[in-house]
């Protein structure tokens, strides 16, 4: 008992349980990343499918490209050239320089890169100004100045001129093949000021010494509220899965302290080797690490404090570009405290602005370029053209003459920003410069004074284009010349200052060949400079990715699925195999439209899974249970109704389900007429024991061919009494036609019955007074109306039946057909249905009058079925007719408002009937009693005529009514 118990709890359970066996599955594999990589495929297509994310227009890559290193030469360069960048970028405005570019080692001391142009340089310089000396000598004697008592004196002053000149030559050429590169560039970002340079936050076995360390540590290191040390323990994790050991290696100490900030460079690869997501802080000792491009932004933001949450990293207090006040900005992470990169929809050099930095060391060539150009035309137009000359080669002559002053002016320039360079001593630990370093108003003078010279050379270079025609050709040669790059340099020098104005700059590698590069969501061979820039401007968009937990996204569809497969269990098969959709395509989809439009990430892959193999499990078993119950409805029905309709049974077993329904139906009772008689003819035969056994036999045999034409006019058996058959037309499956299929059946029934009497008269018993095979006859009762149909009983035992007085009126029509020696009888309500529509005239009846059955009180008019017109013969269907039109002066007189019933109406149907029996005469030799519906209508007529019409207690004659009240059923 208590094993069969937990099998049906187990069977009935079957659902759930197999729904939590996969979702068990489900968890085990997704706590072994079984399912992480296919989430990253779906997330990338999710991502690209998104709105674009809105670009920062501050922030500027700086990009290291294949240009550059074609023009510069293989990396590394030499660190002055990105010094005179930074130096440029100062000049041309932008607002900070975030280095994507380790400088771990110092640099050897060497030549710089244009050493050669620069000695060329140093000695035309001196050339020039020792001729210049030499020259001012001479004039000097010719004007007197010079004299034999001053000779020697002027000679002297020449002399250490000269040697001052050689020595400054000596020096130049010195610094320019021994120069300290780290010096320069370490100078250079104290200049520009808002520099950010890199931590390595792995240990790459580079050895910091401890003043070093502690020196990064407290200026440039964060401090998070995080209680519970996620970072940390966060950190800790990501080190291990990159199979690295934690470290802390900033950049050289003589960089880094004259830096503004440093962040860690490290980042983020997902187990198939992609970037999609970033740690922003790294823990060390206490105190936090900013992510490379966080870091300086943060500061940008000016932000107050920071918070750890479980699943949020807090900004507090930050102020946002054109914005006046303060507000917080909450970083949704992922599990492992990940800020998800909200990617720009393009590649890289489709993503934010971008500058080459061969165009800024452009800038600084130009410069220089335009500077030799003009010493170019101050030899090529020093012709002094004297009283011979015009006034326009005089003033041209008087324009070039002052080259010399406008030199000198420039190297007051490099002179000016050498001193400032020299003023770059470093920031002490609380970040003030050492010295005092560079002041905004020495920065303005110099600036200033370098923007106002290159106007007043752009003036200079007017005048002289105005008056080049005038010149001789290599002067006119020099002057287009200097002019020309001076235009170059000025519209080189406007267009950077148009990039780089507040600029929010990222500086690092982009080549083609460089190891700096990795795989996004929209592009193979991403430069990680890019990764930063993205980080940058999610923050600044505040367009971010909030991460749904894998097992929180599994328990949701576990919930959904289960809450589905609760609400369905008494659905059939296929609807369970419908609806089941419901908790399998619905939850992916909405998935899918919460990160396409609302930027919220659930993973699909392990959810949709469980969904699915629910739904095909659900499936086997939904199928499993379907065919088992077709085999149970089979079993059931197979010997009640006909194939078609057992069909339809098993496609749609909630026909068959508990409870009634009430329906307009159409009952059909059939009873084998003199049973009894028939029964004891068998025993007399066979005695009791035997005969009961060929009785059941015979019976069967009987029954079956009377069951089959009720199943092939779509009936439905209900039961067997003895040798009664209950059945009924219009359910399970609706039929319209059931009270024209159940009177159809009657006539069926009846031929099949001739038949069967026929091909089986041997096996019969002989009649005891004709002593012929004792026949097999049935009387048909067929009723339409509203009845109850349905499973009637328990779980355990059900019968499919129909019950109402409707039903019992068939049974009692059926009794009825005694009292008329009819066959197959059938009420007003039938026979009004049978004969409509499009089965209209296709069946012969006669009318009957009415008749009030047993425990029935409403009398009820009645038809006898003849046949279909269509089988019936002439005669067989004149008789009828004719027996229609004596019944007509039978009933005459009934209808509302009739006078008194005329007695000679009998004598006319009398004869009327008479006629019909003549034209079709029945009889039936086995039953004594059986005289024709004609010869009983007679009988009746004679009565009335001989008799009168009934009276009433008072002896008044009775309202003719047209009623046959039945004494028996």
């Amino acid at each position: 008992m208590v094993k069969t118990a937990k099998k049906n709890f187990f069977s009935r359970n079957s659902d759930i349980f197999t729904l939590i066996a996969i979702t068990v599955a489900i968890l085990a594999l997704s706590a072994i990343k079984f399912f992480t990589k296919f989430d990253y495929r779906i997330y990338d297509i999710l991502i690209r499918l998104s709105p674009k994310v809105k670009q920062e227009e501050n922030l500027l890559l700086v990009d290291i490209e294949d240009v550059s290193l074609n023009r510069e030469g293989t990396w590394p360069w030499t660190r002055d050239l990105l010094g005179n960048v930074l130096i440029s970028m100062k000049e041309l405005g932008a607002y900070n320089a975030v280095f994507d570019i380790e400088y771990l080692s110092p640099a050897s001391k060497g030549a710089v890169g244009n050493i050669a142009s620069v000695t060329e340089e140093t000695f035309g310089n001196g050339e020039q100004q020792i001729a210049y000396n030499i020259e001012e000598f001479s004039s000097s004697i010719q004007r007197g100045e010079t004299n034999a008592r001053n000779a020697s004196q002027k000679a002297s002053e020449l002399t250490g001129k000269v040697d001052e000149i050689l020595y400054g030559m000596y020096n130049s050429i010195y610094e320019g093949v021994n120069r300290d590169f780290d010096d320069y560039f370490a100078r250079s970002i104290q200049f520009f000021g808002n520099t950010s340079l890199t931590i390595n936050a792995y240990d790459i076995k580079i050895e910091r010494g401890q003043e070093n360390k502690d020196y990064e540590k407290e200026r440039f290191l964060f401090n998070v509220k995080d209680p519970k040390e996620r970072i940390r323990r966060e950190n800790e994790e990501a080190t291990r899965n990159a199979k690295a050991e934690k470290g802390f290696v900033p950049a050289l100490y003589s960089l880094g302290k004259r830096a503004a900030g440093e962040g860690f460079t490290n980042v983020i690869l997902d187990s198939d080797g992609s970037r999609r997501r970033i740690e922003l802080f790294n823990y060390h000792e206490g105190k936090y690490i900013g992510q490379l491009a966080f870091a300086p932004l943060v500061r940008m933001l000016d932000v107050q404090s920071f918070e750890r949450k479980r699943k949020s990293l807090i900004l507090r207090g930050a102020l946002l570009p054109g914005k006046e006040k303060r507000e917080d900005i909450k970083i949704p992470l992922d599990e492992n405290g990940r800020m998800m990169i909200n990617w720009q929809h393009s590649t890289y050099n489709d993503s934010f602005r971008h500058v080459p930095v061969y165009m800024v060391l452009d800038l600084d060539k130009l410069e220089h370029d335009t500077i030799e150009s003009l010493k170019e035309l101050a030899l090529a137009g020093g012709t002094d053209y004297g009283a011979e000359g015009n006034a326009e080669q005089t003033e041209l002559s008087t324009w070039i003459s002052y080259v010399p002053d406008i030199v000198e002016g420039y190297k007051q320039l490099i002179g000016e920003k050498t001193r400032l360079l020299s003023l770059c001593e470093g920031f002490d630990i609380q970040g003030k410069a050492i010295g005092g370093g560079i002041t905004d108003q020495e920065y303005q003078a110099y600036f200033s004074a370098k923007a106002q010279f290159f106007q007043e050379l752009e003036s200079f270079s007017q005048s002289l284009l105005s008056l080049a025609a005038s010149a001789e050709e290599s002067t006119a040669k020099a002057i287009k010349k200097f002019a020309s790059v001076l235009e170059q340099y000025q519209k080189l020098h406007q267009s950077l200052a148009i990039e780089f104005a507040n600029s929010f700059c990222l500086i690092g590698n982009s080549a083609t060949a460089s190891t700096d590069l990795g795989v996004t969501p929209f592009q193979s061979g991403y430069p990680n400079l890019g990764t930063h820039a993205n980080v940058a401007n999610t923050i600044l968009q505040k367009d971010f990715i909030r991460c749904v937990n894998l097992y929180t996204a599994i328990l949701l569809v576990f919930a959904f699925t289960l809450a589905v497969l609760l609400l369905t269990r008494k659905f059939s098969a296929f609807a369970k195999n419908a609806v089941g959709l419901v908790y399998l395509l619905p939850p992916t989809l909405i998935f899918c439209i919460l990160m396409i439009a609302f930027r919220i990430y659930v993973p699909i892959v392990a959810p949709f899974l469980l969904a699915l193999f629910t739904y095909i499990t659900q499936m086997v078993l939904n199928f499993a249970l379907a065919e088992k119950e077709k085999k149970t409805l089979r079993r059931g029905f197979d010997a009640y109704v006909a194939p078609e309709v057992v069909n339809q049974i098993v496609k749609n077993p909630s026909l068959l389900s508990l409870g009634g329904a009430n329906k307009r139906m159409t009952a059909l009772f059939s009873d084998v007429r003199t049973f009894s008689g028939f029964t004891e003819c068998i025993n007399r035969e066979e005695g009791e024991q035997h005969g009961a056994v060929r009785l059941v036999d015979i019976l069967n045999g009987y029954l079956g061919v009377l069951s089959d034409a009720i199943m092939d006019c779509h009936g439905t058996i209900d039961k067997y009494v003895g040798d009664e058959i209950v059945s009924f037309f219009g359910a399970p499956v609706d039929d319209p036609l059931n009270a024209y299929n159940a009177c159809l059946a009657g006539i069926r029934m009846k031929q099949a019955e001739a038949i069967y009497n026929e091909e089986h008269k041997d096996e019969l018993p002989i009649h005891p007074v004709t002593r012929t095979p004792f026949l097999l006859k049935s009387r048909v009762g067929i009723n339409t109306g509203d009845m109850v149909v349905g499973n009637m009983g328990t779980q355990k035992k059900l019968n499919y039946t129909v019950m109402g007085n409707n039903v019992n009126l068939a049974s009692r029509l059926e009794g009825t057909n005694k009292a008329y020696d009819s066959w197959i009888m059938c009420s007003e309500s039938t026979w009004q249905e049978a004969n409509s529509g499009q089965t209209q005239g296709l069946l012969v009846a006669r009318q009957l009058d009415c008749v009030r059955v047993i425990n029935v009180e409403k009398p009820v008019q009645i038809y006898s079925i003849a046949g279909l017109k269509s089988e019936l013969k002439k005669e067989e269907l004149e008789s009828v007719e004719l027996f229609n039109k004596a019944m007509e002066w039978y009933l005459k007189g009934r209808e509302e408002g009739a006078g008194p019933k005329d007695i000679k109406d009998f004598s006319k149907a009398k004869k009327l009937f008479s006629d019909a029996y003549r034209c079709n005469p029945t009889s039936d030799v086995q039953d004594k009693n059986y005289i024709s519906p004609e010869k009983k209508m007679i009988v009746r007529c004679e009565n009335y005529i001989v008799n009168g019409l009934p009276r009433d207690v008072n002896g008044d004659v009775i309202k003719w009514d047209g009623v046959y009240t039945m004494t028996s059923k």
